[in-house]
């Protein structure tokens, strides 16, 4: 489940994943996932705001359910990583004037590449660090970005780390795995350097629970 809000826009999903490993080789994988789901869009506006005759403001004011999907594949070796992503299945109107958006499968050109290797430091046995480089490409063109981070983990217990994005700018992670069952995680996002509207800094906390054991 997650909630974003833009502006006058929110946003809330409601996504089940599966996820599936496929060793090929030893110290060699391919993990697959898909995920779908249900997305709400809902234009937050003032009842001044709604004391108008403009059609477009009046139809989108309205609650607009869309269905939503996204799928991944990730090939590992040892410590290398290599990931893509189509970050987008479905077509969505977020300003669409009916109660639930028309079921169309989109032109899949909003992409995720991304690239991490981790080293083992050996004169710090406890200590690994885990350089990536991810690049979004976006169905317009005018999205597109690159991002580079980089994350230093203890026992792979306790990380953190920093990013860089070519246009929001930087942003710092912490996170703690307790007893492998739960992985609570939280970043923090500067505001851009230079933006063409007033924007502030972001927090984003994640909570992830294992149920069985990990194979």
């Amino acid at each position: 489940v997650s909630s974003d809000k833009q502006v006058l826009l929110s946003k809330t999903n409601f996504i089940a994943t599966f996820g599936y490993v496929v060793p090929i080789a030893e110290n060699q994988s391919l993990r697959f996932a898909l995920s779908g789901g249900i997305g709400l869009n809902k234009l937050d506006l003032t009842a001044e705001e709604l004391n108008t005759n403009d059609p477009t403001i009046l139809n989108a004011s309205g609650n607009n359910y869309y269905v939503d999907g996204n799928f991944g594949v990730v090939y590992t070796n040892s410590g290398l990583r290599l990931g893509f992503a189509l970050t987008d299945l479905f077509e969505s109107n977020s300003f669409n004037g009916e109660s639930f958006n028309e079921f169309e499968l989109s032109n899949l050109k909003n992409r995720i590449y991304s690239v991490s290797y981790k080293f083992e430091l050996g004169a710090f046995g406890d200590f690994s660090i885990e350089p990536y480089f991810l690049y979004r490409q976006s169905k317009d063109g005018l999205q597109d970005a690159w991002e580079a981070a980089s994350l230093l983990y203890y026992k792979d217990k306790f990380w953190t780390g920093g990013s860089y994005h070519q246009h929001n700018g930087l942003a710092l992670f912490l996170g703690i795995n307790l007893k492998e069952t739960i992985k609570f995680s939280y970043s923090y996002d500067f505001p851009p350097f230079s933006s063409g509207f007033t924007s502030n800094s972001s927090h984003e906390i994640h909570l992830g629970l294992r149920l069985g054991k990990k194979k």
